[in-house]
């Protein structure tokens, strides 16, 4: 299975299912399951990019997702989805109404997804559907791009 590793909080909001769109500065032909690594370290700018989303979107209170109960997931894969389309950023919200497999829009709307994610120009949208969290989460060694995980 494919996986990516994501920073916290990026990942706990996506094994939460507050994030349902990954962005990314590059595209990829694979679809399919995708595993979600939450990386073993994390910058300042993740601590205090993760407590301005938690005020902006009031997803979790910070005492249910401090960074000391983050920090027991670190380096573990913590959810499994299923990597359905890659669009360019800028146009995401009009290409997900389109998709042939039926319109995609993410279950806590465009303006909290948006926050959670750089959406410039030159930038993809990963549409992640079918998000399951991995509870416990399991160890396991993050890498760069897409890496392959065997469970």
């Amino acid at each position: 299975m494919k996986a990516l590793t994501l920073y916290h909080p990026w990942a706990m909001f996506i094994e939460t299912g507050w994030k349902e769109v990954e962005t990314r500065d590059w595209y990829t032909a694979y679809r399919g399951p995708l595993a979600i690594h939450a990386s073993k370290h994390y910058t300042p700018q993740e601590a205090f990019a993760y407590a301005d989303i938690v005020r902006f979107v009031h997803v979790v209170s910070p005492e249910d997702y401090s960074f000391p109960a983050i920090k027991e997931s670190m380096g573990c894969v913590v959810a499994i989805c299923r990597l359905s389309h890659c669009v360019p950023a800028q146009y995401v919200e009009s290409v997900c109404r389109k998709f042939k497999d039926g319109p995609f829009e993410p279950k806590h709307g465009w303006r909290i997804e948006k926050a959670m994610g750089n959406y410039e120009a030159g930038r993809w949208a990963w549409i992640l559907r079918d998000v399951m969290a991995v509870d416990p989460p399991i160890p396991a060694r993050g890498y760069q791009k897409l890496w392959d995980w065997h469970p």
